[in-house]
Formats: C-alpha cells, sequence, structure tokens
C-alpha cells in the first residue's frame, strides 16, 4: 500500500509542476508538450519532467517520471487513452496506466475522468491487485479568480494500511514567455510512519513496531522549463 501511497503523492507534484497544463484527461488538447524540474523540499532535491503527446482525434499518450537526486527511488509513470468532447464545457476520457518504481514493481490500472469548467476528477482502479478504487480531483483557481499566478489545488484520497484517507496541495507557479517556469507547493500529505507498541502478560513483555499512517504539512519549491 505504500508503494500507492508514493503514486499518488507523485502524480499531484507532476501535475502542479505542469504550470496548469493539466492532464490530457482532463483538458482535450492537440500536440505536444514537456517539461523538466529540479525542486526541494522536505524529501530534499528531486529531478521531475514529463512528455506528451495528444492527436486530433483524442487519443494521448504521456509519460511522467521522478527522481532523487541521489538516485535512491526513481518512479515513472505511463497513460495511453483518449478524450471526448461532449459538449463545449464538458470534456471526458478514459484508459490504461501503469506506474513503475525501481526495486518495487510495477502497478498496472485503469481510469476514467471527466472535467467541466474549473474542476476536474478521476478515479483509478488496479488490474493486478485487490487494491481498493482511488480518486484524484483537481480545481483550476485561475477560472475562479484573476491572478498573476497559475494557481491549482489537487487532492487524492485512497486508502493506505487499511485507513481511508487524502493529500492535499495548492500549487502555485508561473511560466514566462521563454519556457521559465518557478513555483510553490505546500501541501497536507500523509506519510508512512511507526508506532511502538507494549505487550504484557504474566510478567513477560515485548514492544513491537507496526507501520502507521501519519499527516504532515510539507513545501516544495521547484524551477524549470516547459517546451512547448
Amino acid at each position: 500500500m505504500r508503494y500507492l501511497f508514493i503514486i499518488m503523492i507523485t502524480a499531484s507534484i507532476l501535475l502542479g509542476q505542469k504550470a496548469l497544463q493539466s492532464n490530457s484527461i482532463f483538458k482535450n488538447k492537440i500536440g505536444i508538450d514537456a517539461g523538466l524540474f529540479a525542486n526541494y523540499g522536505n524529501s530534499g532535491f528531486e529531478v521531475d519532467g514529463f512528455f506528451e503527446v495528444q492527436t486530433r482525434g483524442g487519443i494521448f499518450v504521456e509519460t511522467y517520471g521522478i527522481t532523487q537526486w541521489n538516485l535512491n527511488s526513481t518512479i515513472i509513470n505511463t497513460s495511453v487513452g483518449i478524450t471526448n468532447e461532449l459538449s463545449s464545457n464538458i470534456t471526458m476520457g478514459g484508459g490504461y496506466s501503469n506506474y513503475f518504481e525501481i526495486n518495487n514493481g510495477i502497478l498496472h490500472e485503469l481510469f476514467i475522468g471527466a472535467s467541466s469548467n474549473f474542476i476536474a476528477g478521476a478515479l483509478y482502479v488496479g488490474i493486478n491487485s485487490d487494491l481498493p478504487i482511488n480518486y484524484f480531483g483537481l480545481v483550476n483557481l485561475n477560472e475562479l479568480f484573476t491572478t498573476f499566478l497559475d494557481a491549482t489545488i489537487t487532492t487524492t484520497m485512497s486508502n493506505e494500511l487499511d485507513q481511508f484517507g487524502f493529500d492535499i496541495f495548492l500549487n502555485l507557479s508561473k511560466t514566462f514567455e521563454s519556457g521559465l517556469t518557478v513555483g510553490y507547493i505546500i501541501s497536507s500529505e500523509r506519510y508512512e510512519d511507526k508506532e511502538e507498541l507494549k505487550f504484557s502478560k504474566d510478567g513477560y513483555s515485548k514492544n513491537y513496531v507496526i507501520p502507521v499512517i501519519s499527516q504532515g504539512l510539507f513545501n516544495t519549491i521547484f524551477i524549470g522549463w516547459n517546451f512547448r
């Protein structure tokens, strides 16, 4: 379950760093988009990037990757799907996605999502596992307010260690005409922690350490380029 937990967080951070170039499932667009970023936050230095292509017929292919500076952890996500405009302000899409983490295997999922005006949402279902349905949501604040910065709120909801919870991210960024992008993310995220329990009976005692899910506040700053 920790594997999926890391993946959901990574997806949200990447969406923030794309500076509102939203996932193709949320925005039916044609062309090629790519970006490369360096990040610093509670987890130290990380490097990530994305590459996406969408055809005139709505078929899209997206690849995201993120790695820690010391290469201790690397995650690659690839999605293939199709979007369709149901009306002038409603787009739906779906497809297949896989998440590969070095030394931790691969997760296969099917997803479906939709966007309308300033909100978007999606749900993901694991193909080869007993994982429950997981949810993702996005609110584009620039559609509600006139701001100097690009701003979104993203959230993920999932079960971790049999406990349902959420992560929420406020993403602020600015992309200049040159493609240079700078930004900041403040988030309330779950993370895997440890709790020590003591068992005593008939004069015998033993301490146990069990994994638990805790919630904390995290900060990330990033700089990079959007190649368009």
